[in-house]
């Protein structure tokens, strides 16, 4: 039996390419106020009696002492309720995916395969998600180039 557990990694520092992302969106005339990143990891444990992986807190501090994922100096880790993005946010994922098994030559038992993603969040002056139609313009306009990528929405 498996099931996917779901990271979110976010910047504690400032994020120059959440920044970029924002200058880029505005002078395409995107209406936003905001821009939020974050990698998502998503990892399919083995869910079997007494596999590890699997467990509360043995994954994520697993994943907390991989250096290329997580640095406790900048980054804050969390994991997500769910392995798709919530309303207003998008996922961009490589088009030709191939899951993974290991992270820096570093294999997690119990771990059957693992996928990363970029998320991204547009925010209006309001602190809300900007409207659909916004996100779906930055996303074919900016975020998410379908020659290679392909966006995940809600």
């Amino acid at each position: 039996m498996s099931g996917t557990r779901t990271f979110a990694v976010t910047l504690t520092i400032p994020d120059n390419e959440a920044f970029t992302a924002y200058e880029t969106l505005s002078r395409l005339g995107i209406a936003v106020a905001r821009v939020v990143r974050a990698d998502i990891w998503l990892f399919d444990v083995d869910t079997t009696a007494g596999d590890l992986a699997a467990s509360a807190g043995v994954l994520a501090a697993t994943i907390a002492s991989i250096e290329t994922i997580h640095n406790p100096n900048k980054h804050r880790l969390a994991e997500r309720g769910s392995d798709q993005p919530v309303p207003g946010e998008v996922w961009v994922a490589p088009r030709d995916e191939a899951k993974a098994t290991s992270v820096a030559g570093r294999s997690i038992p119990g771990v059957r395969a693992i996928r990363r993603r970029t998320a991204w969040r547009l925010v209006d002056d309001e602190g809300a998600d900007v409207p659909s139609t916004e996100l779906v313009r930055a996303i074919e306009s900016f975020l998410c180039n379908p020659a290679f990528q392909v966006a995940i929405t809600a």
